[in-house]
């Protein structure tokens, strides 16, 4: 009802007057209601730029692209007909007897590009739509004539009115899109917080969007459209097609592109994050645990049936328990009002002091020289029934968690992301599942404790096997030992570490004096255990050696690459991460992909989170990313970015990079006479 009311008002009200085309400089017949200037550069490559200045009347106003409730967007016909592509300043809402309508009640200048061909001279019809009490339609006809040379000034004219159009970068960000019945919800974020904000979407076709209802809570601000079709009915807003949607705040603005999908349920987050925990096994940060690992499953050969299950289920009750305690931390930091991301913890050289601590204990322990167990105050039937080893059980799984989670899997970044930003009971539940999921292959041993007899008997084997299990654990202590030379300096690094290494030599040597042979091999695989975890642990941010020409992340570079039209890789990496390393080698270092990546439009940006920076975590929280590695391409045609898969593939990113170049502009409309 309120299509066919605005209808029948603008038929009963709408005026029509004409006026002389007199291109540059004020033109205002007797019944107009503006003014309108029309300044244009000198033609290049078959298009040209204008200027269109509008003022309106004292008391008048004209209409933004979309209108809302009250009249219809400026509009040019060309004879003959041409593209004209319309850049938008930010518009103002009004509400008036119920009805909101979007536009401008001052000066206002339009910057146009229009593709030409072969023209030297432009006619056409300029319709403005013009409301008061009541409202007008005025016409304006234009001449403009591109031999006689560009306006005077037209390069620093343009260069302001640009500056007045919302670019679509920027540090908003969309956090969450839902669209529930006939409701879209769309959750932003603001570094700098909100200030008398308003959102103006693009309506799709066949659907209208109300006025938002915002809410705002700290950074965050949340708001709800209501989406009816053409004839005010409501519309299901999970059939909308993504939408252009500029957002105000304060002084600032910003164009952003809302992908609309079905509300996610928290079942489905559960399940998202169950997944995300079961392929946290496979991914290549869990390299320095393969050790316990391996352990564990060498020590069913020797356990019996009630055994084999007791310590298997200890050790994914460890795992659970590593996760509550990170849900326990998470928490606490949330409501300290910190920003928090997935492997947080190896920013933090004393929890890395802590893991070479206990690594270098468990090199012990797998080389048969002590055994670890609960303190007996702390110890419940978990460190008694069944044996001893359960309690040591219980602390393989708890460390192994705490030691595989510096770098984001599949799934796993959906869960974490949904739940740091979700009710406290929802992030314990997700944190609960993701424990689950990664004790998921212990927790199928346990009930099929059985497949001890697949393993070969006892035998020399598992003396060989004893010793790849120590080398794994022993790379892991130097690996991590490496990540504290930026922090400590690598004199005392070394001087420390070379004594630890150099005592667990000497006790193994003490164990196996009628055995040098294993010393010797011992030895000789911490020799290539330290290269091998040299070559995997990342190396500073910016080498020489690099064939890539990383520069700098920051805001400041991404806007300048962006209005310079260059595409752009960001690449957010960490020391500690080694999924970001395998990204690195198996990916962004191959010939093709380096050749792509070096061309002369593409800039390489590069932010490293192995401390803690407020930068990179406001831009990881606009992008809605959990952790590292992040990966995303920028260009022309993706101007709020693409983010790739956490690990890369080389089809992904260079299919990607070619897909930032494709430009097209939504906003390219043909005007007819």
């Amino acid at each position: 009802m309120k299509t066919f009311f605005r209808s029948l008002w603008f038929l009963l009200f709408s005026l029509s007057a004409a006026s002389a085309a007199v291109p540059g400089w004020p033109m205002k017949p007797d019944q107009s209601h503006a003014q309108v200037h029309v300044y244009h550069d000198a033609p290049a490559e078959g298009k040209v730029r204008l200027l269109l200045e509008v003022i309106p009347a004292e008391g008048w106003k004209t209409y933004w692209r979309s209108p809302g409730d009250g009249g219809f967007r400026p509009a040019i016909a060309w004879e003959p007909q041409a593209k004209t592509q319309w850049h938008w300043p930010r518009p103002v809402r009004f509400e008036s007897a119920g009805f909101s309508s979007v536009g401008y009640d001052r000066r206002v200048i339009f910057p146009l590009e229009v593709t030409t061909g072969e023209l030297r001279r432009l006619r056409g019809k300029l319709t403005l739509s013009l409301c008061s009490n009541l409202c007008v339609v005025n016409t304006f006809p234009l001449d403009i004539s591109l031999s006689s040379g560009p306006s005077a000034h037209f390069a620093d004219a343009w260069k302001r009115a640009m500056g007045a159009v919302p670019p679509e970068s920027g540090t908003i960000a969309i956090n969450a899109v839902t669209a529930q019945a006939e409701t879209l919800t769309v959750q932003l974020a603001s570094p700098e917080g909100w200030s008398r904000p308003d959102l103006f979407p693009d309506n799709p076709p066949g659907a209208s969007l109300s006025p938002p209802q915002i809410a705002i809570q700290g950074n965050t601000l949340t708001a709800r459209f209501r989406v009816s079709d053409e004839q005010g009915d409501p519309l299901a807003a999970s059939r909308l097609q993504p939408l252009s949607l500029l957002v105000s705040n304060g002084a600032q603005s910003q164009q952003l592109t809302v992908d609309i999908s079905p509300s996610t349920t928290l079942w489905q987050i559960v399940a998202v994050a169950l997944a995300g925990g079961l392929i946290l096994n496979l991914m290549p940060c869990v390299l320095p645990v393969l050790g316990i690992k391996l352990a564990s499953l060498m020590t069913l050969a020797e356990s019996s049936r009630r055994q084999t299950r007791l310590r298997f289920l200890a050790t994914a009750a460890g795992i659970i328990f590593s996760f509550l305690v990170l849900a326990v931390i998470v928490t606490g930091l949330r409501l300290s009002g910190a920003w928090i991301g997935w492997g947080f913890q190896f920013q933090n050289p004393w929890f890395i002091a802590a893991m070479v601590l206990v690594t270098w204990i468990f090199c012990f322990s797998l080389a048969g020289l002590m055994e670890i167990r609960l303190p007996s105050g702390l110890s419940t039937r978990l460190a008694t029934t069944g044996g001893s080893g359960a309690g040591g059980s219980f602390l393989e799984g708890a460390f192994a968690t705490l030691l595989a989670t510096p770098c984001t899997a599949p799934f796993l970044g959906t869960a974490v992301t949904y739940a740091l930003a979700a009710p406290g009971y929802q992030l314990w539940l997700i944190f609960f599942m993701l424990g689950v999921g990664m004790s998921l292959p212990w927790l199928a041993i346990s009930l099929v404790p059985g497949v001890a007899r697949w393993l070969p008997k006892p035998g020399p084997w598992m003396g060989k096997l004893r010793l790849v299990l120590v080398l794994l654990m022993l790379g892991s202590c130097i690996w991590l030992m490496s990540l504290l030379i930026k922090a400590w300096g690598a004199r005392y690094v070394l001087i420390v570490g070379g004594l630890m290494v150099a005592f667990f030599l000497f006790r193994c040597a003490q164990a196996m004096p009628k055995h040098k042979e294993n010393l010797r091999s011992l030895v000789f695989g911490v020799l290539f255990g330290a290269g091998l975890y040299a070559f995997l642990a990342p190396h500073p941010q910016g080498r020489d050696n690099s064939p890539l020409n990383w520069q700098p992340l920051s805001e400041a570079a991404l806007s300048e690459a962006l209005a310079a039209r260059k595409r752009v890789l960001v690449d957010i990496t960490a020391d500690w991460c080694l999924n970001c390393r395998v990204n690195e080698v198996l990916v962004l270092h191959r010939p093709e992909v380096v050749a792509a990546l070096n061309r002369d439009d593409v800039v390489l940006l590069q932010g490293n989170w192995s401390q803690p920076s407020a930068e990179i975590e406001q831009f990881l929280s606009r992008y809605g990313a959990s952790g590292i590695p992040f990966n995303a391409i920028f260009g022309p045609s993706l101007p709020q970015g693409h983010v790739l898969p956490s690990l890369l593939s080389k089809e992904a990113l260079l299919t990607t990079l070619t897909k930032a170049n494709m430009v097209t502009s939504p906003d390219i409309t043909e005007e007819k006479q």
